[in-house]
């Protein structure tokens, strides 16, 4: 296998987790999961997720609940039914239809280095 088939990190439906997660490739939470996060990539929280953490991103798309933070490099992306309580940095936000916001986003792109 090469290396990247290992790069990727999935926390699956019915998961309940708590800790810290470092991965070089996409962090994807359909379960529920408590801690920091940071990924070389994307972090993807799912429909049914339940997300409680700070987040270090290249790019961030939530359609699930989210509490926290985000510093996110490139873009925040929020889909009909994200359910948000977070504080995001990034260099672009999308908010589809729907989606219930409460928290702040700042424009930069001076975001630290994930």
């Amino acid at each position: 296998m090469s290396k990247r088939a290992f790069a990727d990190c999935v926390i699956g439906q019915g998961v309940v987790a708590e800790g810290k997660i470092d991965a070089p490739g996409m962090v994807r939470i359909d379960g529920n999961f408590s801690g920091d996060i940071t990924s070389g990539a994307s972090v993807i929280i799912s429909k049914d997720a339940v997300v409680h953490a700070n987040i270090r991103a290249q790019n961030l798309m939530v359609a699930g609940l989210f509490c926290g933070t985000a510093a996110v490099r490139h873009e925040v992306r929020y889909a009909r039914t994200a359910r948000v309580q977070a504080d995001c940095t990034g260099d672009s936000l999308v908010v589809e239809s729907g989606a219930s916001v409460k928290g702040r986003f700042s424009r930069t792109s001076q975001v630290a280095r994930v």
